[in-house]
């Protein structure tokens, strides 16, 4: 009885193709950064859909999107490369000054005003042909947004990120209570007696996993044991400080947000009555990407400009 045809075995090659492919997500350009052409790049996507029995990349109105058992296959491809070619992300250049990529950062809009004028200005002085989209982010997406490769990087603070993201502290902070200026009862500090018994100001999309100043106040509270009550939430954590020094409210923000709104509001900032974690920035990456030249330039120059903005 005859037996399937014998399948060529996988080559390095192959396999580098298969990252290019999955890392794109269009064989156009998968092609371009291998510089070889569309059809070689076709053949090996037809290639590496019969040695794996699954279609790999499926064409959706969102692009082609890699299957599960792709996504798989990429971070055990990872792992192979790694072992067979220790050397291939010294050997591989990105030449900033020439390139036309387009990275997409999501993030909030307090980091975009943050960081969104020190990227632009380093881009147009080391690599002016870079594209930059800087996108709102609601943290209950963003993990599978990076999965999905519809951004490169997000920037911001998640709880408990999976496995599969890469993370790279640039933002050391810490978080503060803030009051009105005319506050009737709170001045120099805060009582856990306070924090309780006037409302609070929350931002940002329902409360999840991710929702990191809100859900670490709730966990230092003990959550249902000291209760603190929401009474506006807004879009927007640049809103917040003007809705406290409009009112007797209590804000939990980085002190950042805090020093930065009292040049032109009548708030103060006062030390909460708790041990709070620290809101940490970081920036968030897929495995998929940690190994292309480009990414890894533009995550240095990431990494490079939160120190300077930080440094003052």
């Amino acid at each position: 009885m005859p037996g399937r045809s014998p399948v060529s075995p996988v080559t390095l090659q192959l396999l580098v193709q298969f990252e290019a492919l999955i890392q794109e997500r269009h064989v156009t350009r998968a092609a371009e950064r291998m510089g070889i052409s569309q059809s070689t790049m076709s053949a090996a996507l037809a290639r590496l859909r019969r040695q794996f029995d699954d279609p790999l990349l499926i064409r959706t109105a969102k692009g082609m999107v890699p299957t599960a058992k792709a996504l798989e296959l990429a971070r055990r491809a990872r792992v192979a490369l790694e072992l067979l070619e220790p050397g291939r992300l010294h050997e591989r250049t990105f030449r900033a000054q020439a390139s036309e990529r387009h990275f997409r950062i999501l993030t909030t809009e307090g980091l975009a005003l943050l960081l969104a004028p020190p990227i632009a200005s380093h881009l147009r002085q080391h690599a002016p042909g870079i594209r930059l989209t800087i996108q709102p982010s609601d943290m209950r997406g963003t993990v599978e947004a990076l999965r999905d490769q519809a951004c490169d990087l997000t920037i911001g603070h998640i709880l408990h990120p999976p496995s599969d993201l890469r993370k790279k502290l640039i933002y050391p902070q810490s978080a503060c209570c803030i009051v009105s200026g005319r506050h009737p009862e709170i001045d120099g500090r805060i009582t856990l007696r306070q924090f309780l018994a006037y409302p609070h100001v929350v931002w940002g999309a329902d409360e999840t996993s991710y929702r990191s100043i809100e859900t670490s106040v709730a966990r230092a509270l003990g959550n249902a044991r000291h209760p603190f009550r929401h009474a506006i939430r807004v879009p927007n954590i640049l809103i917040v400080p003007a809705v406290v020094a409009a009112t007797d409210m209590i804000a939990t923000v980085p002190l950042r947000i805090a020093r930065e709104a009292a040049k032109r509001l009548d708030i103060k900032a006062v030390q909460p009555p708790f041990k709070i974690a620290n809101p940490d920035i970081s920036m968030y990456w897929h495995e998929l990407n940690h190994r292309d030249p480009a990414h890894i330039w533009f995550r240095q120059a990431i990494q490079t400009i939160a120190q300077a903005v930080r440094a003052p």
